[in-house]
């Protein structure tokens, strides 16, 4: 016995070009009825994902492997750099655009070596500050 297979057909909204193909599974199709790739599995996405974030911070330093002691600044220079880094930042988060419970935070955190100065500090609100806690940009929670 023979098995028949449907052939069904993916137009183009923009060009109307016609694409005919066999119609295999039914959950290869999405609700307009066009044709959808296999999504790949759970762990080809998350190795993904690691590549990427790897590509996207190549250029920064690398992590100290030691905590190396950085000199701490005065209260007043303190205030001075906050003020500069709001002031760049556009006064909200950097993270997700908010404008309210601003602080200051560390891109590499001091407890890993970073130091207080312009290049390593960022506006972030506090609950994405918190949720940063003391990891390295390439660690966060995705």
């Amino acid at each position: 016995m023979k098995k028949i297979r449907h052939i069904a057909r993916a137009i183009d909204p923009e060009t109307g070009d016609v694409r005919h193909f066999n119609m295999g599974h039914a959950s290869r199709y999405n609700a307009t009825g066009n044709f959808a790739p296999p999504r790949k599995s759970g762990k080809e996405r998350r190795a993904r994902k690691r590549r990427e974030k790897k590509e996207k911070y190549a250029g920064c330093h690398p992590r100290p492997l030691f905590h190396t002691p950085t000199e701490d600044i005065s209260p007043r220079e303190r205030i001075l750099l906050k003020a500069r880094v709001l002031r760049e930042a556009g006064y909200q988060c950097q993270q997700c655009g908010s404008r309210f419970r601003l602080t200051l935070d560390h891109i590499i955190p001091r407890s890993r070596g970073g130091g207080w100065h312009r290049s390593n500090l960022q506006c972030l609100c506090k609950p994405c500050n918190e949720e940063k806690a003391d990891r390295m940009p390439y660690e966060r929670a995705a």
